[in-house]
């Protein structure tokens, strides 16, 4: 009778008081396993959030610059087109180059002239290797521009006459006269 003993004490245990001890462990767990649940729904939709405010930003800023460089381009087309001209003229060849939002050039900005010194002869302008800016060819306009508040007047006049003689981005020239002036 001893195995039937057993085997009632061990029905008594599956059945009462395994599921019985189940539901209090699950209702001490409980609250605990809901705030993880909660903590990683949130962490979720942040993520997701932040995810789609850096598609939002980059959606803008490519719109900036297609209005930036388009408008121009659709412009002459339609101007081309009034005039009689029995075909749009040709795209201008633009670089494929974009820049940040706070950095691109307006139409009437790109038509206005600078008003910095006229650039000295190649042969006039320091080296790359000579600049107060280590590396400077290598950075963008942004970056050369941040770099620019410490430097001195003759620091200054250097990356102006390296500037003007290269690559003469507005950006950078304009920041040095701002400096300077």
């Amino acid at each position: 009778m001893n195995n039937g003993n057993k085997r009632v004490e061990r029905a008594v245990e599956l059945l009462i008081y395994a599921p019985l001890g189940a539901g209090l462990s699950a209702i001490d767990i409980a609250p605990s396993l809901a705030e993880m649940f909660v903590n990683r729904a949130r962490g979720e939709i942040d993520r997701r959030h932040e995810q789609v405010s850096q598609r939002i930003t980059t959606v803008r800023s490519m719109g900036q610059v297609a209005v930036a460089f388009g408008v121009p381009i659709v412009r002459d087309r339609a101007r081309s087109i009034v005039a009689g001209r029995t075909r749009p003229a040709a795209p201008q060849q633009t670089p494929r180059r974009t820049a940040p939002p706070d950095l691109v050039v307006t139409p009437a900005a790109r038509e206005a002239p600078t008003s910095a010194p006229a650039a000295a002869p190649l042969s006039d302008a320091p080296s790359s290797e000579e600049l107060p800016i280590p590396g400077y060819d290598a950075l963008s306009a942004s970056q050369v521009v941040e770099r620019l508040t410490g430097l001195e007047p003759p620091e200054l006049d250097a990356v102006h006459a390296y500037e003007a003689t290269h690559r003469q981005r507005r950006t950078i020239l304009g920041k040095i006269e701002q400096l300077a002036g």
